[in-house]
């Protein structure tokens, strides 16, 4: 049985805001394929015209990439696609694109409560979201360096898959909302709901408002941990104060206070 009917695909268009699905039984990565395909050269001529918004979805990710040179494992019943958006029709300033990962995790979050409400859920900084204490779903936001407008938004989240073939490694830090409530979930309802939240938390992004984050900061997994945290050029120690409206996570060292626009967590 394909984890997705012809029927399941017409209503993922019909009740969301996707112009345009691309919709492969397996495939190595949606994040790749979309930034492959759906990029095209600046000096294209003529250029080609891409429906954005644009869902890539595959019932198979062979392999599904994370942040850095990290993997997603993405067995059968997982979850995984990437929406494609141009930040212009969001009317979501340059400044403002780093909170994407952070809105489209909050999203998530709050879209997995609504099925959850008994379990506990958290965000933990920048990109990752926590069931029960282990990741079950990881975020990858990526863009076209020839069309900084162009934005990938990867999301995989562990619905119906089983941790038991993974490695054991993975089996300590992950889990799924099957292993969790021993119930199965439909994989076209569960994506239809993702994608309204995440249009809805994206348009808080383009908000002048912006008081999305204090929403994401209610989930925060790492607010008043001891937490260590590599920054690409340094590792760095301290207390995790919270994370800020601009999406900076601010750290309480032996130096002093710093704001952190990125980096990778190693421990918390």
């Amino acid at each position: 049985m394909l984890p997705f009917t012809a029927d399941d695909l017409k209503a993922i268009q019909t009740e969301t805001f996707i112009e345009h699905l691309d919709y492969f039984e397996s495939l190595a990565s949606t994040n790749t394929w979309a930034l492959n395909n759906l990029a095209p050269p600046a000096n294209e001529n003529p250029p080609r015209t891409i429906s954005l918004p644009r869902l890539v979805l595959t019932g198979n990710q062979t392999a599904g990439r994370g942040r850095g040179s990290n993997a997603w494992w993405s067995p059968e019943g997982g979850l995984t696609f990437s929406l494609v958006v141009d930040v212009s029709q969001i009317q979501i300033p340059l400044e403002q694109q780093p909170l994407i990962a952070l809105a489209t995790g909050l999203a998530v979050c709050e879209t997995l409560e609504k099925y959850l409400p008994e379990y506990n859920l958290q965000l933990k900084w920048p990109n990752d979201v926590y069931l029960q204490n282990k990741k079950v779903s990881g975020i990858l936001v990526e863009t076209a360096a020839n069309q900084p407008g162009l934005v990938v938004i990867g999301v995989g989240v562990n619905l119906n898959n089983s941790f038991l073939s993974a490695e054991e490694a993975l089996q300590s830090v992950g889990t799924s909302l099957y292993e969790t409530t021993r119930q199965k979930y439909s994989l076209a309802t569960t994506l239809v709901d993702l994608i309204n939240g995440i249009e809805n938390r994206l348009y808080d992004v383009a908000s002048e408002n912006n008081n999305f984050m204090s929403a994401w900061r209610q989930y925060c997994l790492l607010t008043g941990k001891t937490i260590r945290i590599n920054t690409g050029l340094e590792s760095k120690q301290g207390e995790c104060l919270e994370i800020d409206d601009e999406g900076f996570l601010i750290l309480k060292t032996a130096a002093g206070i710093e704001r952190i626009i990125s980096g990778t967590i190693e421990h918390f």
